[in-house]
């Protein structure tokens, strides 16, 4: 099976939200062995897990890790999943992952090609939770720092908490959707204002409130940039393999100093390459995030500008700052926190979903 095959066969099923943020820098390599649950939305009978050698985004100020970036040798050395019903169970029974036939996968320095798991039979039921077991053995692989579950390593005889494993990139289920629909953001989108393990960010409740033929795929990352995702690499790829993308980004443009021109210019790329590629977009206003400065008359400029200009170029916009910001005149200073806590993520998501259910976005 290509890439193309795989995505015809398999949508997410997990509304969390999961990414290659950071390559781990260990002088040699390393053997761990760790785990992680995963909240099934909706179970399906086969699964197969998405990974990849590239980084996603930039992370913090550049120096660690860079989007783009291509990692170095490493090895898959053991895969299992099981099911449980509750997060921290261990599975009844376990089942080891094969990546074309083979028990064992090398991922070869500087290659950015994807990867995906042999199918998966796991006969799942939404709302069962996915246990993840990997042990991965590398100085450099991708890792998700800020990934808002708990992720554990093993530490002699016991377990500690831990994220420097690889994790998928998407838990790939073969039902039958009549929709991918995918959220590409940073750590707001992600939903790292919201408790570990609750599945209370937005994204998540949209989800929630949603048709069940609808896949719904978080592409949020934190730290993440508008020029991440306009440089078009692994991470705008897997948007583009979304019927429907939701963007909102700018907001870490505007705290690393970019100006407004500079962040519409990214946004207007970001939008123009999505809808060459047939996805159809909803653009989101730049949520506050209690700017001062520059930034702040930046954030205005711009948001003047996704409500006039821009959005026009998209299917359909989402004022996403007028849901979450104060009135007039400190729209950009946020209610419910920079990263909205879960009341601040319900309340946009009920938004959001008002404006589906009177048939303002393009599903």
């Amino acid at each position: 099976m290509d890439l193309k095959a795989y995505y015809r066969t398999y949508s997410s099923d997990s509304s969390a939200g999961t990414a290659n943020q950071v390559l781990t820098a260990d002088p040699e390599p390393v053997e761990r062995t760790g785990r992680v649950w995963f909240r099934l939305e909706h179970g399906g009978e086969n699964y197969s897990l998405l990974f990849s050698n590239r980084i996603d985004s930039t992370f913090a100020d550049g120096s660690i890790s860079r989007a783009n970036d291509i990692g170095g040798d490493w090895d898959i050395l053991s895969l299992r999943v099981g099911l449980s019903d509750k997060r921290g169970e261990e599975p009844a029974s376990v089942l080891p992952v094969t990546f074309e036939g083979q028990s064992i996968r090398h991922v070869s320095a500087g290659d950015p090609e994807p990867f995906f798991t042999d199918p998966i039979p796991l006969q799942a039921k939404g709302g069962e939770w996915l246990w993840y077991e990997i042990t991965v053995r590398g100085a450099r692989y991708p890792y998700h720092e800020e990934m808002v579950l708990t992720t554990a390593v093993r530490d002699g005889e016991g377990w500690r908490e831990d994220k420097r494993i690889p994790v998928p990139l998407m838990i790939g289920s073969d039902r039958p959707v009549s929709l991918r629909l995918g959220f590409l953001g940073d750590s707001i989108t992600q939903g790292c204002g919201t408790g570990y393990n609750s599945y209370t960010h937005w994204a998540a409740k949209i989800a929630e409130g949603l048709p069940d033929e609808i896949s719904v795929w978080d592409l949020g990352i934190g730290y993440a940039r508008a020029y991440d995702a306009a440089s078009d690499g692994g991470w705008l790829a897997r948007a583009k393999e979304c019927g429907v993308v939701n963007v909102c980004l700018g907001v870490n443009d505007l705290v690393r100093g970019r100006s407004d021109r500079e962040i519409l210019a990214d946004l207007t790329a970001i939008v123009r390459t999505l809808k060459a590629a047939g996805c159809r977009v909803i653009l989101f206003t730049v949520p506050p995030f209690d700017f001062t400065g520059k930034a702040e008359e930046y954030w205005y400029s711009i948001n003047r500008a996704i409500r006039e200009t821009l959005s026009k170029e998209a299917d359909a916009l989402f004022d996403f700052a007028a849901v979450l910001g104060r009135p007039a005149p400190e729209e950009h200073r946020s209610v419910w926190g920079g990263h909205p806590n879960a009341e601040g993520c319900r309340i946009a998501a009920e938004a959001y979903l008002k404006e589906y259910r009177a048939g303002r976005l393009p599903f």
